[in-house]
Parts: structure tokens; sequence; C-alpha cells
């Protein structure tokens, strides 16, 4: 006979299990998905025990899934529901939205550089174990929080929608914001050192200056006069790529730091493919040798 206890343990244990089973698992029981789902956990498994199991890092498909639907909204749907709509002004979520990024990367940078020379040369090269309460649980923390606001910048691609801006969803722009978070999953999923921090503190730094800039262009026409520095930001997102190729082809290999060769090879093809890309924009819109055939 089914005792009182029995049936509370029985319940106990179920909301545990349904606790668990959250909707992200729900989706990746769909038979391929869940095959692709486990392939990627096979493929990317080199990583730390601790931080393979944060948000955004433990899932294998959905940051690609997450990728994949903001391409599709801001290409083919966004435009789409927008296309008979009046274009909303957004002059101030847009300034708070900029402030936000621009405030966030500060105190990520600043936390990393305050905490990177606690981890010392051998942690900092060869790697150590992520445990919380030690300086490398602090720094990778700050890494992913960086990591967690690629996918919080898609939002400044639907101001672009609301606006009716679709010049400006460039595929620069949608590669870009579709490629790094990937990329960012996969240097979790299989890096243990923290050399990876130097491109990180890179990028956060152009971050800073490019989400400043937006934030005064949101003001309206009159920052225009102030906004002559334009240029130099994409320049600078170009100098970051090169840095990045000079990293990972001569810095790491002559440091002997640890670097998994996927990181290696990722690294390398992100830092032609957007150096190119950039380089293409920065040729079409502020080259002023260019000529236009008529």
């Amino acid at each position: 006979m089914e005792t009182f206890q029995d049936t509370h343990y029985t319940f106990l244990d179920s909301r545990k299990s349904f606790e668990n089973e959250s909707w992200i698992d729900s989706v990746t029981k769909i038979k391929y998905i869940k095959e692709i789902d486990e392939y990627l956990g096979k493929q990317f498994d080199t990583g730390d025990d601790e931080v393979k199991t944060w948000f955004l890092v433990k899932q294998n498909i959905l940051p690609f899934l997450l990728c994949a639907m903001y391409a599709l909204i801001v290409k083919i749907i966004g435009p789409a529901v927008m296309k008979n709509k009046k274009p909303l002004t957004l002059r101030r979520p847009m300034i708070l939205f900029n402030l936000f990024l621009v405030v966030s990367y500060s105190i990520a940078m600043f936390e990393i550089f305050r905490n990177l020379p606690s981890l010392g040369v051998k942690g900092f090269c060869k790697g150590t174990a992520v445990q919380k309460g030690n300086v490398a649980y602090k720094l990778v923390s700050y890494l992913w929080f960086i990591y967690i606001l690629k996918y919080i910048e898609f939002i400044d691609t639907m101001f672009f929608i609301l606006r009716k801006k679709f010049n400006l969803i460039s595929n620069l722009h949608v590669i870009h914001h579709t490629i790094v978070p990937i990329v960012g999953w996969i240097l979790f999923r299989t890096e243990r050192s923290g050399f990876q921090s130097i491109p990180v503190l890179l990028n956060g730094f152009v971050h800073i200056i490019m989400y400043s800039y937006y934030g005064l262009a949101a003001v309206g026409p009159s920052m225009k006069k102030y906004l002559w520095w334009k240029k130099y930001v994409t320049i600078l997102q170009m100098v970051q790529f090169v840095f990045l190729l000079f990293f990972v082809a001569v810095i790491a290999p002559y440091t002997g730091c640890m670097l998994m060769k996927s990181s290696t090879v990722i690294n390398i093809i992100c830092g032609v493919m957007f150096f190119t890309l950039f380089y293409n924009f920065y040729y079409r819109n502020f080259n002023k040798n260019t000529k236009k055939v008529k």
C-alpha cells in the first residue's frame, strides 16, 4: 500500500526531473537535432570541466540555433514584417542600449586586466583548473560575460529593422554577429589556457570605441560634426584582425603556450575573412579615390 511518504518522495523526484528537463533539453530530443547535438558535444570537449557547465557553453546546438535564427530574422522575417509599417525612431532606447554595452565591456575589461597578472605565467600559458573562488574562475567568468554580450548585441540589428534602416544590415554586419558567438562557444569548449584572453581584450577595447560611436550617433544630426572619426573605427577593426593573425601565427608558437590546433585554424580563418570584409567595407565607404563607373 502506498504511503504518504512514498507519494511525497515520488512528487519531489518527479519535480526534480521536470526541472532538469528544460525546454532546451526537449528541443535536443528531436532525432536529427539530437544527433548533431551529440556530435558537437564529442568533437568539442577538451575544455575545462567547470566552464563546460556554464550557460551557452554547456548547450551544444543552442548557440548555433540562436545564430541561425538571428540571421533568418534580420535578413528575411524582420524586413518582411516591417515592409508596410512606419519606421520607429527609438533614439532613447538606442542610446541606453549602447551605453549599457560600453559600461559592460568597460567593467569586464577592467576586471580581466585586474585579475590576469594574478594568474601567473604558468597558469596563463599552460592553463589551470577553474574552481569557484580562485583567480582563474574570476577571469574566465568575465570572459564568459563578454561571450554572452555577443548574443545581446543581436539587439542592435533589431533596431535597424524597426527603424527600417535595411541598408545597414549588410552581409558584413550579419556575418560578424553570426560567426563570433560560434567562435566563442568553440573556444570555451576546447581551450584551457588563459592565452585566448589577449584577443578578447583587444576585441573588448574595439567594442568600447565602436559602441561609443553608435551611442553618440543615436543622439541625432546634432552630433554628426563630432563623428569625423567613423572611419578610424573600421581601421581599428582591421588592426584587431592583423594582431589576431600575428598572435596565433607568431606569438603563440614562439612562447610555447598551450593552444589547441582547432583554435589556431579558426582564428586564422576568421582573421583573414573578417580583415577582408572590413577592408572591402572601408574601400567602398571611405576611399576618396574610388571612382564611380558611369
